[in-house]
């Protein structure tokens, strides 16, 4: 049967039946004039109505349709069903469509939705009468708002419905605040401690702290399981991290006990900034030499467990490891000497000799970093059968 032949049914379908709620109009709506005269008056109860878009392009496409095939082979119906949107919803729906096919029996239809929930009701169309085409008519963005409206009610609706769901959203909290309200009427705790308490638990769970947790817990198990090698170097890392926050803390302390000894009353910094600034070099010089020494130590801690980690597992970056051993080493006495030549200049006078001895760390770092670059090379040819590349490191277990 050719489209000319046919005769088409261009239908509507108001699942949660906005229409009957906001303008009091019953359906089924048959013909255009009937279709027209509800779809101004839901347009003028709510403009933002995306129901009022899928009456009017049914209307569109009935006219287009009419101009092809002929008005007495095509026409348009708008079928509504319940607020609950479930089985009584659909069953209306049902009765509806077998009302108007009575009067207009259609070989097809042409099925304008205005969104995703309108569209549940194809499978029950099309048990009728075949669905020959759809047409998708919606506002820019709502189609996406809607889904997300309709994922979010499922989730709510779990999680007030289901058991194991409604313990986790509605057990643990109620928990949560009956215990905290009890300790408040008995004057055990405060409000704000009650506070500071629910907004810990929600951080802890909401950014996942209790699997990295229990992550960090694991692998604490597994280290004493693991080969000596990687117990050594994940010991160091800890050492490590150690030092170097005492480091940084012991630096912090000396800067400011070299300020106040040489300022003994410091003004405000929020009313003097320009003036701490203006003490950045003194404070820079006390900080370095006061922590480069627990720092560096931390640092080579932590290389040469990866020295060794490398060696036993067989991997050419133990030469690399090498190389940043001796550039940690160089780098210490560097920066050692910068320190000690910053204070010696804000101190006192320019002393030439502490210059001189920063330019020959300087130069005799830059020959020991290359004799040791051309060596490890020359190294890692000659033993390049024993270390091997590898694309992890764990491939040796």
């Amino acid at each position: 049967m050719t489209l000319e032949r046919k005769r088409l049914l261009v239908l509507v379908v108001d699942r949660d039946d906005d229409l009957k709620r906001k303008t009091g109009i019953s359906t089924p709506l048959l013909g255009y004039d009937q279709n027209l005269q509800a779809a101004q008056m839901l347009a003028l109860s709510d403009p933002e109505e995306a129901d009022v878009n899928a009456m009017f392009g049914a209307l569109r496409v009935y006219k287009e349709l009419a101009e092809k095939i002929g008005e007495e082979n095509v026409q348009v119906a708008t079928l509504a069903g319940a607020e609950s949107e479930g089985l009584e919803a659909d069953e209306k729906i049902l009765h509806e469509l077998e009302e108007v096919l009575k009067i207009f029996k259609a070989d097809g239809i042409v099925f304008v939705s205005d969104g995703v929930t309108d569209e549940y009701v194809i499978p029950i169309i099309s048990s009728r009468v075949p669905i020959i085409s759809v047409k998708r008519l919606v506002v820019r963005q709502s189609e996406s708002v809607e889904r997300t409206w309709l994922l979010l009610g499922r989730y709510l609706r779990l999680a007030f419905t289901e058991p194991r769901y409604a313990k986790i959203f509605l057990g643990v909290p109620g928990l949560i605040l009956t215990i905290s309200g009890v300790l408040y009427l008995l004057n055990i705790i405060s409000l704000p401690l009650i506070l500071t308490a629910i907004g810990l638990i929600l951080i802890f769970r909401g950014f996942n702290l209790d699997q990295k947790t229990i992550g960090v817990y694991k692998w604490f198990i597994n280290l004493f399981r693991m080969p000596p090698y990687r117990q050594l170097r994940a010991f160091a890392a800890f050492v490590s991290l150690i030092l170097l926050l005492a480091g940084l803390y012991i630096g912090y302390v000396s800067a400011i006990n070299t300020l106040t000894t040489v300022y003994p009353n410091p003004p405000d910094p929020s009313l003097y900034t320009w003036w701490w600034i203006d003490k950045i070099p003194l404070l820079t010089g006390a900080f370095i030499i006061s922590s480069i020494d627990i720092i560096s130590v931390g640092i080579l801690i932590s290389i040469f467990s990866n020295t060794i980690y490398y060696l036993f597992i067989r991997e050419q970056r133990f030469w690399s490891t090498i190389r940043s051993i001796i550039l940690a080493i160089w780098m210490w006495a560097l920066l050692k000497r910068t320190g000690v030549l910053i204070i010696s200049t804000i101190l006192g006078p320019l002393e030439e000799l502490q210059i001189n001895l920063l330019i020959l760390v300087a130069v005799l770092g830059v020959v020991t970093m290359v004799v040791t670059l051309i060596v490890t090379r020359i190294l890692r040819n000659i033993y390049s059968d024993y270390f091997k590349p590898r694309k992890k490191e764990s491939s040796e277990e």
